[in-house]
């Protein structure tokens, strides 16, 4: 599975390479934003729901606004759907199948975030997702959870790393 998700990463990366997502703020202390400067790239995996794909943010140097995308593909390589009508999706991401970063906070080692809404393939429903993670060096690892009306939907697992340093 692994192997599917690098694959799609190089393909987000081509993409990213051409064009930019809606900036996000980064909400945090001065010292915390000013250790995620850079660029990162990575994958998640949704456990028993089989979900998968790639994110990635750019952070520049002395700024507190990243760039930020996660592509999704259900278990069956099902696209998934933005929540917002397909006219608004297209003004704030790269490709359908990327979701917007929301929200994101970092405080100490510590980044959580939101993504926008989207309708799951598994149950044709609009699901959202928060995520937490710990920084540690050039790695970011954490976790994810979707929620259907508050019901838990899904959890899995993330992980990033900084392949460059957007003018850190």
């Amino acid at each position: 599975m692994r192997a599917k998700l690098l694959g799609g990463l190089a393909v987000v990366v081509l993409i990213g390479c051409r064009t930019q997502s809606m900036p996000v703020r980064l909400q945090g202390d001065a010292v915390s934003i000013a250790w995620l400067a850079g660029s990162w790239t990575g994958e998640y995996w949704g456990g028993s729901s089989g979900r998968g794909g790639s994110l990635g943010f750019t952070l520049r140097s002395g700024t507190d606004s990243l760039f930020g995308d996660v592509t999704m593909m259900g278990s069956n390589n099902q696209p998934v759907r933005p929540a917002d009508p397909m006219e608004v999706h297209r003004t704030h991401v790269q490709t359908m199948q990327q979701l917007r970063i929301d929200f994101v906070a970092a405080q100490g080692d510590s980044v959580r975030g939101t993504l926008e809404p989207y309708v799951s393939p598994d149950c044709e429903c609009v699901v959202g997702t928060t995520f937490v993670g710990q920084v540690r060096g050039n790695a970011i690892t954490g976790i994810f959870e979707t929620r259907n009306g508050g019901r838990l939907a899904a959890r899995g697992e993330w992980e990033m790393r900084r392949v460059g340093d957007a003018g850190r």
